[in-house]
């Protein structure tokens, strides 16, 4: 199994977790879950040409968490869990190819 298959292995994890984490109470565990998948996503799945997209993505994701999705009725509960789980394990990844765009703007060279 290769380092690139573990990325998108992760990923996919990741994306079916918060789907069903949406459906239990937040707690601290689901977010500490998502946060470390998020972080080895973001170290193995996202790769130069797709930078920017996510970039942007993941600006508008973890924007949206901060909507009152909970207000609607019926499904606002389930919305709300789904987007902030979304926005947990996105963050990391972003947060981690951040860094990396500003390393390569800079050129450091590791």
């Amino acid at each position: 199994m290769s380092i690139q298959s573990l990325g998108g292995i992760a990923f996919l994890i990741g994306l079916f977790l918060c789907i069903i984490f949406a459906f239990l109470s937040p707690a601290v565990w689901i977010t500490i879950t998502l946060l470390l998948l998020g972080l080895i996503v973001g170290f193995l799945n996202i790769k130069d040409k797709d930078t920017n997209q996510f970039l942007l993505a993941s600006i508008v994701l973890i924007a949206t968490s901060a909507t009152p999705l909970g207000e609607l009725p019926a499904i606002g509960g389930f919305l709300q869990n789904l987007v902030i789980n979304f926005a947990s394990f996105v963050g990391p990844a972003a947060l981690i190819v951040s860094i990396f765009v500003i390393v390569k703007i800079a050129h450091i060279k590791f």
